[in-house]
């Protein structure tokens, strides 16, 4: 058997996103999955590999001002899923972030060990 080689558990995660490359946004209603390190966004166009993007991650409909803010790089893109590794995060998304991960993840400890670890983005 295959040993699984990502580095951060995976959740679900049922909010709305938004990815803006460039000029181009593109607005999703849920994060088919999100880590510390990244997100899988349904994204229908195909988005170039490499391409910088910055990801926003709605946490409340009334205040825009509440969310996460975090710079990534597109790093697949097929099927209708993009796939975006996180590569910079301010501190209060960040904390958010690991928030996020922490109260939804199945196994706490696990996460807890990730967030040590890997206190920033790797």
């Amino acid at each position: 058997m295959e040993k699984n080689k990502r580095r951060f558990t995976r959740i679900p995660f049922k909010v709305g996103a938004r990815i803006d490359i460039k000029d181009q946004s593109y607005t999703v209603n849920e994060i088919f999955n999100l880590s510390i390190g990244g997100c899988l966004l349904p994204v229908s166009e195909k988005l170039k590999t490499g391409i910088k993007c910055l990801v926003r991650i709605t946490l409340s409909e009334i205040n825009d001002n509440i969310g996460v803010w975090v710079e990534g790089e597109v790093v697949r893109s097929e099927n209708n899923l993009t796939a975006v590794k996180f590569t910079k995060i301010d501190p209060d998304s960040l904390f958010h972030l690991q928030n996020i991960i922490r109260y939804n993840a199945p196994d706490s400890i696990a996460i807890e060990e990730e967030i040590e670890s890997h206190p920033g983005i790797i």
